[in-house]
């Protein structure tokens, strides 16, 4: 071949990283000081790469509810919608620390933990395990999986094989596609649902149920995508990352007064959603009482829509019912 011409040697005499080095919750905290609650909403909704202009507070605050499973542990989110929401696209872009099955088999090896190669599994090393188009999902061994996701859901504790009793704060979180001709409320997805969640056990132990059907598709680069300034998406991620460890629980006792015939699950599951909320809301810890009432409306219809989901089901175990929460001054 041809003779290469000399090569000129280059020295990199500096190098700027792009990534973020340090996060600092502290500073991240006391910059939101410096918005209003509405701004500091639609300054984390354009970084999730959408235009908040597009959205009502209510749709605003469901697109916030996609998010706390990265900043809380051990929730469990259901997402039902027509297709171009964006369901999927806050786990695979806001977060290095997801893992997207996207159909095809998952074996319990994957999932939980490889004995033969003593390798732990995706739900031991990420923050969230998302099912995408749960529909189409198959598990090798389906009795087994669904067996050990109902244990782990109740507390975040699992074993398989030689690994006993491990534990993880990985959220789950459940997508599927829906038509929306035929959706008319939460009773009305049932069918959509696999096998493997009709069962009111499993479905119990899903803290809420985001109706995707009450966001607008994303069609139009210019009018649905953000524009202008937002947070970099690799700060966001190991901001959100970090507030795993910080609890909010404390905050929300203080505030949040439950109404409404709760189960222990039920209680659980508002409080780990509005705690996930707060904290990215309020994350220097002064909440605005009247907007939080609005944004807590939201919350606890998701809870709801999981009640609706079981009294369809099995109206005699769970009677039609309908929780509230109120925001103590």
């Amino acid at each position: 071949g041809r003779s290469h011409a000399r090569l000129t040697p280059v020295a990199l005499v500096d190098f700027e990283p792009f990534q973020t080095e340090v996060v600092d919750l502290r500073r991240f905290a006391e910059a939101r000081e410096e918005f209003s609650t509405s701004e500091w909403l639609d300054l984390l909704v354009a970084s999730m790469g959408l235009n908040p202009a597009r959205y009502s507070v209510e749709q605003k605050v469901l697109l916030l509810l996609r998010l706390v499973p990265l900043v809380e542990p051990n929730v469990n989110l259901l997402e039902l919608g027509p297709r171009a929401t964006g369901k999927t696209f806050v786990y695979r872009n806001l977060t290095y620390y997801s893992r997207i099955y996207a159909g095809g088999v998952v074996t319990p090896a994957r999932l939980f933990y490889d004995a033969r190669l003593s390798i732990p599994g995706d739900l031991a090393v990420n923050d969230v395990v998302v099912f995408d188009e749960v529909s189409k999902v198959r598990f090798s061994s389906a009795d087994e999986i669904a067996s050990k996701l109902k244990d782990y859901m109740v507390d975040g504790f699992f074993e398989r094989g030689a690994l006993k009793r491990a534990h993880s704060t990985c959220s789950l979180v459940f997508l599927g596609n829906i038509d929306l001709e035929a959706v008319s409320d939460a009773a009305s997805t049932l069918s959509y649902l696999p096998g493997f969640m009709r069962d009111t056990a499993f479905l119990d132990r899903v803290h809420g149920f985001i109706p995707g059907w009450r966001l607008p598709k994303i069609m139009e680069s210019e009018r649905h995508l953000a524009t202008g300034y937002a947070l970099a998406s690799d700060y966001l991620a190991e901001v959100m990352h970090r507030m795993r460890h910080e609890s909010f629980e404390a905050l929300v006792q203080e505030h949040v007064e439950l109404e409404g015939h709760y189960t222990i699950r039920d209680e659980r599951a508002v409080r780990k959603l509005a705690s996930g909320v707060v904290k990215l809301l309020y994350p220097h810890g002064e909440v605005e009482r009247g907007f939080l009432q609005s944004v807590l409306d939201v919350v606890v219809e998701l809870r709801n829509n999981v009640v609706r989901l079981l009294t369809a089901m099995a109206p005699q175990e769970y009677p039609p019912k309908r929780l509230s929460v109120r925001v103590r001054g």
